[in-house]
């Protein structure tokens, strides 16, 4: 169970990140959100510390999105029929990814929302 190496534990973090990507809907749409927010964030020429700001959030979400992933294994191993207290576990599990998703729309809003009106303007003439 414990890797034996540097490279070995590299490789096990990407598959983790890997099943998550593959099996969790919302860690996809929460990729694609993030990739097109950074595609927007370039075309409108951010500073580097708003980019980086942007970077950071999209990774918080991300992080709680594999964190959710992991207590849903981890809960659906140790309970095999339904209880309400693994379901409140679940439910706050996704409450972390919530906040983090709602917190980051707004980041993203502040930071690009008249950047991205005032370019939009000006391609409509």
């Amino acid at each position: 169970m414990k890797n034996k190496n540097l490279i070995e534990s590299f490789i096990n973090a990407f598959r983790g990140v890997l099943y998550t990507v593959l099996k969790e809907r919302n860690m996809k749409v929460h990729l694609a959100a993030g990739i097109l927010v950074f595609i927007i964030a370039i075309w409108l020429h951010v500073s580097r510390t708003e980019l980086a700001i942007l970077c950071l959030t999209i990774a918080v979400v991300v992080c709680f999105e594999l964190i959710n992933t992991a207590m849903e294994v981890v809960v659906d191993f140790i309970v095999d029929v339904y209880h309400p207290k693994a379901k409140i576990i679940k439910d706050v599990s996704a409450g972390a990814v919530f906040v983090s998703a709602f917190f980051s729309i707004i980041i993203g809003a502040v930071i690009l929302g008249e950047k991205l009106i005032t370019k939009l303007a000006v391609l409509a003439g």
